[in-house]
């Protein structure tokens, strides 16, 4: 069994208010008949591996909770974060994403999996390898910077949880501490908003 030692938050509930930028175009999600905004400007801009890690460990936490589907979910969070990144093909990917971690979690005995999902998404932000913190702020612009697509990105999501997870289990890896809120990451504050919007980190830290 892997044993996490501290309660776990609650689950968000998926957010679909309109995302605005200057010198976007809308465009009206039929399925949930609410506005996003596609900037071209995007155009080949992914999303760097640890911003999808971090997606697809939170939706895989609103999955559990059974908020909406991971077609659904993953819908939803692909049109919010068109306002930052080219999102061609994000959909299809978190929703293979979300399939991995389940096949991962759902024979291991976890103590907390809510606990150990929300712990990845901090440890993602936080650290690039289990030795290694992760520098927010380079000579480079933002690590937030949009790349090439990872032809891969989904199995790279699914092998670094699985790793997390049995590094937490061993206890070479830390949780989340208890006293961690998503607001937190002041420096990945644009992704952050989208994956804990406001209102929600409450109700998604609440032990």
């Amino acid at each position: 069994m892997i044993n996490t030692t501290m309660d776990s938050g609650g689950a968000t509930q998926p957010s679909r208010p309109a995302v605005e930028c200057p010198g976007m175009d809308p465009m009206r999600s039929a399925r949930h008949g609410w506005e996003v905004q596609v900037s071209y400007a995007n155009t080949g801009k992914h999303p760097p591996q640890f911003v999808f890690d971090m997606i697809v460990a939170q939706m895989s936490r609103a999955f559990l909770h059974e908020e909406a589907s991971a077609e659904d979910l993953a819908k939803v969070t692909a049109d919010k974060f068109a306002a930052l990144y080219d999102v061609e093909g994000l959909e299809t990917d978190i929703v293979s994403g979300i399939e991995r971690f389940m096949a991962f979690i759902d024979p291991v005995q976890i103590s907390d999996v809510d606990l150990i999902l929300s712990s990845f998404v901090w440890f993602v932000a936080n650290y690039e390898d289990l030795t290694t913190a992760r520098k927010k702020k380079t000579m480079f612009g933002s690590p937030l910077k949009g790349k090439p697509k990872q032809p891969n990105r989904a199995f790279n999501a699914a092998s670094l949880f699985k790793t997390y997870t049995y590094a937490v289990g061993s206890r070479k890896a830390p949780v989340r501490p208890p006293e961690w809120k998503p607001e937190d990451e002041t420096e990945f504050q644009s992704v952050f908003s989208l994956l804990y919007p406001q209102g929600e980190t409450a109700s998604a830290q609440a032990s």
